[in-house]
C-alpha cells in the first residue's frame, strides 16, 4: 500500500522521472534528518541536498512533516516484507527465536538515525507510536503462537515485544570503550538466552515474609542531616535547573527559551549566564542532573535489598515510579541522543558503569545468570527505557490495575524469561 501511494503525486501517477525525483527528495531527506535532527532540518537543506529547487519539492510534497511520515511509511514497509519473507517453517523453536531476533536486531541496527529522530520530540508521536506498534503487533503475533504452542509462559506479549525492542536498540548503540566484542550471531545468542531464561541465577533466594513481586523495602531518606547545605550560588543553579525540567517538559528541548526558562526560576537573564554559558550547556548540565536524580532514586530502595535480583527487581519500580512523577521530562530522554549525541552517550555510560559493578557481583554470587557484563546492562537498561515509554510516558492514561498487571509482568520476564520451567516459587 505505501509503495503504492509513493507512485502517486495529487491523484496523479508520477512518470519514471517523476518517480526518481520523488525517491531522490526521500533520500536526501533522510540524510538531514539523520544529521540535523527533524526540528533542525529545512526544506531549503533537503532540496540542496537533492539538487532540485524548492518549486520542485512542493510539486511532490505539501510540506516537511509528510517527507518524515513517508519516510516513516517506507522503513515499516521494508521491515514487513522482510517479516513476511522470514521463513520460519519446518525450524525448531530455537532456531525460529533467533531468526525473530536476528530480524529486529539487524532492523533496528540499520535503522538506529531513524529510530533517534522518532525519539525528538512529542510533535511527531503519532508517527513514532505508529512505528513502534507494528514492529510490535508483528512481534506479538509471534509470540501468541509460541505461547500456544507450549514453547514459551504466558506473559504480556505487549511487554515482551517492547522489552525485545529494548534490548535490541541499546545493543545497537555505539558505545564506545569499552567493548566485549561480540560477534552479531553471538549478540543474538545471548539475547535469545536472556529473553528464554531471564537472570535470575542459581542461589537460593531467601526472600522475607509477605514479599510479593511489587512489594518495596523503606526508602533511605533523600538527604542526611549531616549534608552541607547549599551554597546561594549553587541554589540558583537548582533552581534554574528546575525551572529547565518544567519548561522542556512543557515544550521539548528545541522549543524551550531560555526567557522562559529565567521566568520560570525567577532569576535574570544575565544571572542565568553567570551559571551556563549557552542553552546547550544548560541541556548538558540538565541531561546529568536528571541522570544523577534517577540513580539516586534508585539506590534509594535497591541499597535496602541484599540479593541483586531483588536490586534488580525494586530498581525497575523505582525507576517508573520516577518516570511516573516526572512524566512530561523522562519524554524528553530520547530528544538527547538528536541534539548532543555526545551528551546522550555520557548519559547511556554513567548508567551503565556503575549498574555493571552490581551486575558482576550479582553474578559472582551465582545470584544473577553469567552473561557479558557489558550486554547485560545494556539489555537490562532496553527493556526498562522502552517499557517505560510505552507504558508511562506514550500510554499514560492506562488503568492503575492494568499498569500495575503490566508491571508484573516486566519484572516476571527479566528474573525468569519466558523458558516453560523458569518462575518456580516467586510468591
Amino acid at each position: 500500500m505505501a509503495r503504492e501511494m509513493r507512485k502517486e503525486n495529487n491523484g496523479r501517477m508520477l512518470t519514471k522521472k517523476g518517480a526518481a525525483t520523488r525517491s531522490g527528495i526521500l533520500d536526501a531527506a533522510h540524510e538531514v534528518f539523520r544529521d540535523t535532527g527533524y526540528y533542525a532540518s529545512s526544506i531549503s537543506e533537503i532540496t540542496r541536498r537533492a539538487k532540485v529547487s524548492l518549486a520542485t519539492f512542493y510539486q511532490y510534497f505539501k510540506n516537511k512533516e509528510q517527507v518524515f511520515q513517508e519516510l516513516n511509511d517506507l522503513i515499516i514497509e521494508r521491515f514487513l516484507q522482510k517479516a513476511e519473507n522470514l521463513n520460519l517453517d519446518g525450524l525448531d523453536f530455537d532456531e525460529r527465536l533467533h531468526n525473530v531476533i536476528q530480524l529486529l536486531y539487524q532492523h533496528v541496527k540499520n535503522n538506529l538515525a531513524f529510530h533517534r529522530i522518532l525519539g525528538e520530540s512529542e510533535l511527531i508521536d503519532r508517527v513514532t507510536l505508529t512505528y513502534y506498534e507494528i514492529i510490535a503487533r508483528y512481534l506479538r503475533g509471534f509470540l501468541r503462537k509460541e505461547t500456544i504452542s507450549g514453547n514459551i509462559r504466558s506473559l504480556d506479549p505487549n511487554i515482551i515485544a517492547y522489552g525485545m525492542i529494548g534490548i535490541c536498540y541499546l545493543n545497537s548503540l555505539n558505545w564506545g570503550e569499552p567493548k566485549e566484542n561480540l560477534t552479531e550471531n553471538k549478540i543474538i545468542d545471548l539475547m535469545a538466552e536472556l529473553v528464554m531464561n531471564g537472570i535470575s541465577g542459581d542461589a537460593p533466594w531467601r526472600r522475607p515474609a509477605g514479599w510479593n513481586l511489587l512489594s518495596l523495602p523503606e526508602a533511605v531518606p533523600l538527604r542526611s542531616d549531616s549534608e552541607e547545605l547549599l551554597t546561594k550560588g549553587e541554589k540558583t543553579t537548582q533552581m534554574i535547573l528546575d525551572a529547565a525540567e518544567k519548561i522542556f517538559g512543557r515544550y521539548g528541548i528545541n522549543r524551550a527559551g531560555i526567557a522562559e526558562i529565567t521566568r520560570e526560576a525567577g532569576v535574570a537573564l544575565g544571572t542565568f549566564y553567570v551559571h551556563f554559558a549557552s542553552k546547550a550547556e544548560l541541556v548538558e548540565g540538565y541531561v546529568k542532573y536528571i541522570n544523577r536524580n534517577i540513580r539516586r532514586e534508585i539506590e534509594r530502595f535497591s541499597s535496602q535489598v541484599h540479593d541483586r535480583r531483588d536490586a534488580e527487581r525494586v530498581g525497575i519500580i523505582a525507576c517508573y515510579e520516577f518516570v511516573r512523577r516526572h512524566r512530561q521530562v523522562y519524554r524528553i530522554v530520547p530528544e538527547f541522543e538528536m541534539i548532543d549525541k555526545d551528551v546522550a552517550l555520557w548519559y547511556y555510560k554513567k548508567t551503565a558503569s556503575g549498574y555493571i559493578v552490581g551486575l558482576k557481583d550479582g553474578m559472582k554470587k551465582g545470584e544473577l545468570r553469567k552473561y557479558p557484563p557489558l550486554f547485560l546492562a545494556h539489555s537490562l537498561m532496553g527493556i526498562t527505557h522502552f517499557i517505560g515509554l510505552k507504558w508511562i510516558i506514550w500510554g499514560f492514561h492506562q488503568e492503575a490495575a492494568l499498569f500495575r498487571k503490566s508491571l508484573e509482568s516486566n519484572i516476571d520476564f527479566v528474573l525468569w524469561g519466558l523458558h516453560p520451567a523458569r518462575n518456580k516459587n516467586i510468591s
